[in-house]
């Protein structure tokens, strides 16, 4: 194969890549990938009692807890909301009835479980905050 034939299939490929890519780009601006915005937020508890239950036939771990203000809620702690790094029967044992934490929560819907669930983050603390406090003033 001389210079000349070889320049003439470099181009050919080249404008075909170009064509792939020009085609690729349209189809993600055409129909652009949606990435799902999970809603969480932070809560500062008391844990009050912990539960393991069956729930049509799923183990689920839960959370009583009471707020500062005294609103009380049910968390869940769920393999799909604190992701492959951590058991859930692992953390629910690490959580203690009688203590403060600050939990990052989830809805429930997006993790397909019954209850808003524990999102990743989990710290022990020694009380509610005085920034709490202020907010539910």
């Amino acid at each position: 194969m001389n210079w000349e034939q070889k320049m003439a299939a470099d181009a050919v490929r080249y404008m075909v890549l170009g064509v792939v890519v020009v085609a690729l780009l349209a189809i993600i601006l055409i129909h652009p990938i949606e990435v799902p915005k999970y809603d969480r937020w932070f809560v500062e508890v008391h844990v009050v009692k912990k539960e393991v239950t069956e729930i049509e036939g799923e183990t689920v771990y839960l959370l009583h807890c009471e707020e500062k203000d005294g609103k009380e809620d049910i968390f869940e702690i769920a393999d799909e909301a604190i992701g492959e790094r951590f058991e859930e029967s692992d953390v629910f044992r690490q959580i203690k009835t009688g203590k403060y934490y600050k939990f990052r929560i989830g809805k429930a819907e997006e993790f397909g479980r019954y209850y808003p669930c524990v999102s990743g983050a989990v710290k022990l603390i020694d009380g509610f905050s005085e920034e709490t406090k202020v907010q539910k003033k």
